[in-house]
């Protein structure tokens, strides 16, 4: 396969998912409106529609590119694919802890307790959804896979485009707006936080790093087993933390938080861990 595969598959993609979401939109609005008058936000209806006209456009984009999902799990036993996920969890979970931990120090937050088991179930969960969803779309689909169709680019300008997708698709969401008519959903399109400049530019740029050190990973490992692990340790840690170190109430936003995502402090952590990894070799082989 060329390169002209490879870009035929995403600019397709692309143009279906703003259409279909565009149109479809509105009517699950409608439906979900019938259902639970005023309970969810147009925004939010909107980012679910967004997720799944994603998710359903998948298989269509592998399709075309002849690739095969099951690879992205490929490059060693089940067994050890599961204890590299868990050993990766772990390592991102302490992130987040070291951050909240950081924060205590400062005063912003304060040790709330060892959280119940609910929590950490709920927390766990949620990470694994949220990893395997995201890391299967922005690094199998369109990383390994969109490497192959693309015919075998450069690496880290593959990885670099990746991360750049990876933290401006986080702030796809409209800012509150005229929210009615059948062509509410066309003009969400235009009202995303990009383009209201609605975005903090310190979780944008951890996004950025993050999106990097996944793919990374990924291209290191030959699987997504080590993202997802990572991946969804970062998110049950950040339920966790939020749980194990609450805000300190009053307290005043800064560089020094309380923000576990935004902010010096949670982007040092991550472009520290982003230096330590990147010098070592690729190993991943998809020819």
């Amino acid at each position: 396969m060329g390169m002209k595969r490879g870009v035929i598959g995403v600019v397709g993609f692309a143009g279906l998912w703003v259409l279909l979401t565009a149109v479809l939109a509105p009517a699950v609005r409608f439906g979900v409106e019938a259902m639970a008058p005023g309970v969810f936000p147009f925004a939010r209806i909107f980012g679910r529609v967004q997720l799944g006209v994603a998710l359903a456009l998948v298989p269509g984009l592998l399709f075309f590119w002849r690739q095969d999902p099951r690879r992205f799990l490929e490059g060693g036993r089940w067994k050890g694919q599961g204890l590299r996920m868990g050993l990766w969890a772990g390592l991102g979970m302490g992130m987040l802890g070291l951050v909240a931990l950081g924060q205590s120090g400062l005063g912003v937050r304060r040790w709330g307790g060892v959280p119940g088991l609910g929590v950490w179930l709920g927390a766990g969960g949620a990470g694994i959804l949220v990893a395997v969803l995201e890391e299967f779309f922005f690094r199998g689909v369109l990383g390994l896979a969109w490497w192959r169709a693309m015919g075998g680019q450069r690496v880290g300008w593959l990885v670099g485009v990746g991360a750049v997708i990876f933290a401006g698709a986080h702030f796809l969401r409209p800012v509150p707006g005229a929210e009615v008519g059948w062509d509410a959903g066309f003009l969400a399109w235009t009202r995303l936080e990009l383009w209201a400049g609605a975005v903090n530019p310190w979780k944008l740029g951890g996004l950025f790093v993050a999106g990097l050190i996944l793919g990374r990973m990924a291209w290191a490992q030959g699987t997504l087993a080590g993202p997802i692990g990572l991946h969804a340790g970062w998110v049950a840690g950040w339920k966790i933390a939020e749980v194990a170190w609450p805000e300190v109430p009053q307290a005043t936003a800064g560089w020094w938080g309380p923000s576990l995502e935004a902010g010096p402090l949670p982007f040092l952590v991550l472009l520290v861990f982003a230096l330590a990894l990147w010098g070592r070799p690729i190993l991943a082989r998809l020819d």
